[in-house]
């Protein structure tokens, strides 16, 4: 039986639509809500740090050396490598008949790790260019945001390797005829065992370098791990309350959304599809690329050996015969396409067929753990659960049109039928958990879009470091006082001694928001170099402060500080 004192619960379902919060520019971020002083503080940090990641690009950077020159014939150079340790001629030899010299491996072995890691620390600057717009407040997770400064500066520090390899295998891919320079003659099973086992080798040197820099280190803020066990362990009922506002905010986007609103169809908007595509890939780079990767190092490691020893009587040059053809690149690329189309559309076609699910949700807010999630709202379950199932559907169906269609251009090699299998046995299942997993966390911005366009975390900090200057320029800024001024008075609460305190650090500038540029310091400061100077509030000004109560107080002088404060 219910208390009469208990107080009702709010409502679970049928909750109204969110709202959407106004966007506070980030140039008027005030500066004690701003973290780091400045991007250069940052780039100094980020130096002082480099250390770590810097041996970890000038080993992956030799790794991925290695790779390239055993990469013509990983098997060829077993051999030579085994017949060299008797006959040391003969590796020489080896080396010469790849089109590789002593000199060029010795010139490359000193000059191209040491000068490419240069080059990513070179690259910092962008990093703390990167992450000083970051709004802490726009991510649902203190872990989240976290998560993201680490990803910004790893995503720069490995802009080089990424970047390099992508170009060479585009010009080995390429249809044109051999590249000069190029010591990989074609996409044959030597270098695409040493592609794969390079990709591996750069996602591993991903992981390492993201946990090095990690926001904890880089910007000296408390980890999330921290705030969560002083969230559920602390003695202090305040700070347990305060850090665990801080942990995590509640998400505002309820599904299903409303019938008739915008966001009931925002999954079948370019930017909805979008964000299922970005979701999606992210969620296939932890699960699919490993597994495909390492097959790919086994089969095509395979594939090399037995083209050496089925071509030992042929030249080198037949030994290195791609075994990909033209179909079989372009059906992987037709598979690639399907799924990612697929993925797409997926979340709207989901959301059509689970209509029936609506009136069984108990709860349409949003909780952490997704088993809580699952069974008080079945219409997101199955929503999600569809997403992956018809994502992985398409791909296997376009498996099998691949397979049907290199049978018919008598294009399907015994490698073609090896990816086949592999495809539907290992790739499609993995693809579809991917999605699943992607759309656990990532269906709410299909529908809604990004999670700060209803939030704000509770945080103190909105910003991580001033595009332009420091903070204390940001201080100087008239334009950024007289906002701070107008976000008090709109609060609705008293900060008389606030106000007072902002009127004492600068010049009283109120600001006429509909002239063109008032909130620009640049256009204030060319009127003053022109002569024009604004009258600070005189009568009739636009500059004038607005009226209070319905009266305006004119300009008397008060009597005592109590009234200066009041004012």
């Amino acid at each position: 039986m219910t208390s009469p004192f208990d107080r009702a619960l709010p409502p679970l379902t049928d909750l109204p639509p969110p709202v959407r919060l106004p966007e506070d520019p980030p140039s008027l971020v005030p500066p004690g809500e701003i973290l780091v002083d400045s991007r250069a503080a940052i780039t100094r940090r980020l130096l002082r740090i480099a250390w770590m990641p810097a041996l970890v690009l000038i080993g992956l950077w030799y790794v991925l050396l290695f790779l390239y020159v055993t990469g013509a014939s990983p098997t060829y150079w077993l051999l030579s490598l085994l017949v060299g340790l008797f006959e040391p001629v003969y590796l020489r030899v080896a080396l010469g008949s790849l089109g590789f010299t002593s000199a060029g491996l010795w010139t490359a072995a000193l000059f191209l790790p040491a000068g490419a890691t240069a080059l990513s620390v070179a690259l910092l600057p962008l990093a703390s260019r990167a992450i000083s717009g970051i709004n802490p407040q726009h991510h649902l997770s203190e872990a989240g945001f976290q998560r993201q400064v680490a990803t910004r500066i790893t995503a720069v520090l490995m802009a080089p390797p990424l970047v390099g390899t992508a170009i060479l295998l585009l010009l080995v891919s390429q249809p044109f005829g051999r590249v000069p320079l190029l010591h990989w003659p074609s996409l044959s099973a030597g270098p695409l065992t040493a592609a794969c086992a390079g990709l591996l080798a750069i996602m591993l040197a991903w992981v390492w370098i993201r946990a090095w820099v990690s926001a904890p280190r880089v910007l000296g803020v408390t980890p999330a791990s921290a705030l969560e066990t002083t969230a559920r362990l602390d003695r202090d009922h305040d700070q347990r309350r305060t850090a665990a506002k801080k942990v995590l905010a509640q998400d505002r986007r309820h599904l299903p959304p409303n019938l008739g609103t915008p966001e009931a169809g925002g999954a079948l908007t370019p930017r909805g599809m979008g964000y299922a595509l970005l979701h999606s890939g992210e969620a296939w780079l932890r699960w699919v690329a490993p597994a495909l990767l390492c097959l790919g190092v086994m089969v095509f490691g395979i594939a090399d050996v037995v083209t050496v020893f089925t071509g030992m009587g042929q030249d080198l040059e037949a030994v290195q015969s791609a075994p990909l053809s033209l179909p079989v690149i372009m059906g992987a690329f037709l598979v690639l396409a399907v799924a990612g189309v697929a993925t797409a559309t997926a979340p709207a076609l989901a959301a059509a067929l689970s209509a029936s699910q609506r009136e069984q949700v108990t709860d349409q807010r949003s909780y952490p753990s997704w088993a809580h999630r699952a069974r008080v709202n079945p219409w997101e379950a199955r929503v999600v659960g569809l997403t992956g199932w018809i994502t992985a559907g398409a791909a296997l169906l376009a498996i099998v049109l691949v397979a049907l269609l290199l049978e018919l251009l008598g294009a399907a090699t015994g490698l073609a039928w090896t990816w086949i299998m592999l495809g539907a046995l290992v790739g499609v299942p993995l693809l579809g958990a991917g999605t699943v997993a992607a759309m656990r966390n990532g269906l709410r911005d299909v529908f809604y879009g990004p999670a700060h366009r209803y939030m704000r975390r509770e945080t103190e900090h909105a910003l991580v470091a001033p595009d332009i200057g420091t903070r204390a320029d940001r201080a100087r800024d008239p334009a950024v006082r007289a906002h701070l001024r107008q976000r008090l008075q709109a609060d609705g609460k008293d900060h008389s001694l606030e106000l007072f305190d902002l009127d004492a650090a600068g010049e009283r500038l109120w600001i006429d928001e509909s002239l063109p540029g008032a909130r620009t310091t640049e256009a204030r400061a060319a009127d003053v170099a022109a002569g024009q100077l604004p009258d600070f509030g005189g009568e009739g000004s636009t500059f004038q402060a607005p009226p209070q109560d319905g009266q305006s107080r004119g300009h008397e002088i008060p009597d005592s500080i109590t009234g200066l404060r009041e004012r």
